[in-house]
């Protein structure tokens, strides 16, 4: 199943929450793979009571642990959890990150292909709320 992440400015959170669409806080890892590819992958935080689920908290801690050294996150279904094995030393080259800025890799990844909902205007919106979006 696909699914798609979208940015939402401060300003739309109570026009969504006013059509029954919460939201909720994700921290963004950019990731590469030892192929090159490039991939921002969320995560989604704690709620407000401060829980977080085991997948959510475990993802983290192993995208964490990439930032210095290459590794592998394995779905550990039975404990619903992830598991974080790092690459034997030497494996893969040190990776190439590219010379982007934060600002500009978030308008690649949600701007500019029309995930960022900013308006009561964003087609996404209206279609949410079944007004015509064509």
């Amino acid at each position: 199943m696909e699914q798609q992440f979208f940015a939402v400015t401060a300003d739309m959170v109570e026009a969504l929450r006013g059509i029954g669409i919460s939201v909720t806080d994700h921290v963004l890892y950019l990731t590469i793979t030892a192929r090159g590819a490039y991939r921002i992958v969320p995560v989604r935080q704690a709620n407000a009571d401060g829980e977080q689920n085991e997948y959510h908290r475990t993802k983290e801690i192993g995208l964490v642990q990439a930032v210095d050294k290459w590794v592998r996150l394995f779905t550990d279904q039975e404990n619903r959890c992830y598991k974080v094995f790092p690459a034997p030393a030497g494996r893969f080259a040190d990776p190439t990150w590219p010379d982007l800025k934060p600002a500009r890799i978030f308008k690649l990844a949600f701007r500019d292909k029309g995930r960022l909902l900013d308006s009561v205007e964003h087609p996404l919106f209206k279609k949410w709320v079944a007004r015509d979006a064509k």
